[in-house]
């Protein structure tokens, strides 16, 4: 657990990728250094064991070895693309021939041994490997002594100066890669401390929420830009939503404190009255009381079961068409009794849906019994059902005083009632309880003015195929 709370950490995480990459920079760089510059440095003390046996075999084998053995040097610095150096010294450690004039410092008392060194070119004498480096003026050659006859000293060596610049440049690969991983993790850091610094308004925001209890905090705009911008518009619009809901919750408590607290006064009115026996009171009316108060709360238990996704297991399909002439049959005989006209115009082919049946009938008896009760005798109100683009459009109209603009989108809220329906009976949920059956089934309710007088109510529910059919139409005159 403490591990992986330390490599969550954006700086641990960037400290920790650098480590790995220069671990894996060295590791490349050290298996090239060893296959490559290691390896030509055997083939290269092999070739010399080599050129070393041969002298030696001219050596042994002459009449005359000393002067075979001289013989031999000075053929090989004959060579027109010499890349050695020789020489061939008495038992005093006189030069008696070969391209270099004494035997080097670093050579004393490493008979046998090969030794790495460097050459500055003023001590060369004779045929000599080209001179390439006018910076640093020497050869860089790895070499042996050999101890030949009574005391001759014989040094034979190779200029490795192509393997000193593979060497080099191996190491400057390793050295530059190292750079780029710590280049590379600096910025890592640097943009993860921009990250980290943007998280923080997040932080710094919801720590406002959550110490004072405003919902009012926002990440500033100028903040949000690039790829953190979909972030903060997403964390803004929660806390929008949140504070939109609260205060939903808080109007909601006020408006069930406000329109209970009416019947509520009229029951214990009624209850005080029976008890000193006084007026007309009857236990009815106490019972009136409260079953209207009883229905005001199922409504809002109904509604808060809906918004909560609760009632998706009653879904089946429904016939739409069936269910908007029931509706025309059960309310023709109360538009009769008002003196309104009642007209129906449907499809011969509407698509089923899958929904709820019984709540989709609860919703378009509400906003007909809104309607016939703002619509004045020999009013209109019209159920329409359109297929417009895969979409079935359920229409309401009627042509009673309609409701103003601002009130429009307020209307769906709980308890809330425009002006003009403040002195009409009524709890204020029935169109809450439509725009929460509406939402459940995925579905759009839109508000608009009738022309030329009255509201128009628009239902659309999406993703259904059309068929186009004629078209029936049925009108009742109240």
């Amino acid at each position: 657990m403490q591990i992986g709370a330390w490599i969550s950490n954006v700086r641990n995480l960037a400290i920790l990728y650098m480590g790995v990459l220069i671990i894996a920079a060295c590791v490349v760089g050290g298996f090239l250094y060893i296959t490559y510059y290691g390896n030509n440095y055997a083939e290269t003390q092999t070739a010399l064991n080599i050129d070393i046996y041969g002298f030696i075999d001219v050596y042994d084998f002459s009449e005359n070895p000393e002067v075979a053995l001289r013989r031999a040097v000075e053929r090989r610095l004959e060579s027109r693309d010499i890349s050695s150096f020789y020489l061939l010294s008495d038992q005093n450690g006189n030069r008696i021939t070969g391209n270099l004039h004494t035997v080097p410092g670093v050579m004393e008392d490493k008979d046998g041994d090969f030794v790495l060194f460097d050459i500055p070119y003023s001590d060369v004498t004779g045929n000599a490997p080209e001179q390439k480096d006018a910076f640093f003026p020497h050869y860089d050659v790895i070499a042996k002594t050999i101890t030949v006859g009574d005391g001759m000293s014989l040094l034979v060596g190779r200029d490795v100066d192509a393997f000193q610049t593979l060497e080099i440049a191996i190491m400057g690969v390793i050295w530059i890669t190292i750079a780029l991983v710590c280049m590379m993790a600096l910025i890592g850091f640097l943009m993860g401390a921009m990250i980290l610094k943007r998280m923080r308004l997040i932080h710094q925001a919801a720590d406002a929420v959550i110490e004072t209890g405003r919902l009012s905090a926002r990440i500033p705009a100028e903040h949000a830009t690039g790829d953190f911008k979909p972030l903060a518009d997403t964390f803004n619009t929660m806390l929008e939503r949140i504070e939109d809901l609260v205060a939903g919750i808080r109007q909601v408590s006020d408006n069930i404190a406000h329109d209970l607290r009416t019947p509520l006064t009229r029951l214990n009115h009624h209850i005080e009255t029976l008890k000193k026996g006084e007026g007309d009171v009857s236990i009815d009316d106490i019972a009136d009381e409260t079953n209207h108060i009883i229905k005001t709360f199922n409504a809002l238990l109904r509604i808060a079961n809906i918004e909560h996704g609760n009632r998706r297991s009653s879904f089946g399909i429904v016939d739409l068409r069936s269910l908007l002439n029931d509706l025309y049959e059960y309310y023709m005989l109360l538009a009769q009794k008002k003196n309104i006209t009642l007209n129906i115009d449907l499809p011969e082919f509407i698509p089923n849906i899958m929904g709820d049946k019984d709540m989709l009938f609860q919703v378009f008896s509400n906003i007909i019994e809104n309607s016939m009760k703002f619509t004045p005798e020999d009013g209109i109100i019209t159920i329409q059902a359109l297929n417009k683009d895969e979409k079935i459009h359920i229409v309401l109209t009627d042509t009673g005083s309609g409701i103003p603009d601002e009130d429009k989108a307020k209307v769906f809220r709980r308890f809330y009632r425009a002006e003009a329906s403040r002195h009409t009976p009524g709890s204020g949920l029935g169109l809450a309880l439509a725009k929460a059956v509406i939402d459940l089934h995925k579905a759009q309710i839109f508000l608009e003015d009738h022309i030329p007088c009255g509201l128009s109510v628009t239902v659309v529910f999406f993703n259904v195929q059309i068929r186009k059919l004629p078209v029936s139409r049925r009108s009742l005159r109240g």
